[in-house]
């Protein structure tokens, strides 16, 4: 899996208070950090500042953001399309009533590859932080 690819996943399913996904500076890697309960291996000892200095969080998606972005996506729909999507949107529990809707009109390969989309632009331009990294998966 190339690097933004798992940029992409980090940020997308990375909401977890139990663990967070980090980027190593200097390698590129993409590291899982959880506690030993979960992954069976150690975590990240964020003490030692030889191993912690190459490491920097990925950020991750936030409800509010993902609520715009629903949004966003609603508002680029057909009319019948886009007031079915903006009522689940004001409606409690946005998200799963959205996730029904696009089920039930047959756009979810849509919404996914729009979700997608905005999920490759975020983390392009959060690499832009560390440009020999970007630089590296062109």
């Amino acid at each position: 899996m190339k690097l933004l690819d798992e940029l992409v996943d980090a940020f997308l399913n990375g909401n977890d208070n139990d663990m967070s996904y980090v980027l190593n500076r200097r390698t590129g890697e993409v590291l899982l950090d959880a506690p030993e309960f979960i992954t069976g291996e150690p975590g990240i000892d964020w003490d030692d500042e030889e191993v912690a200095a190459d490491l920097v969080m990925i950020p991750n998606v936030t409800s509010s953001e993902m609520y715009d972005v629903m949004g966003s996506f609603a508002k680029k729909q057909s009319d019948p399309i886009k007031l079915h999507l903006i009522n689940v949107l004001n409606r409690n529990k946005p998200f799963r009533f959205f996730k029904e809707m696009i089920n039930e009109l047959g756009i979810e390969n849509h919404w996914y590859q729009y979700e997608q989309d905005y999920a490759m632009c975020r983390m392009t331009e959060w690499l832009e932080e560390f440009p020999k990294l970007k630089t590296a998966i062109k």
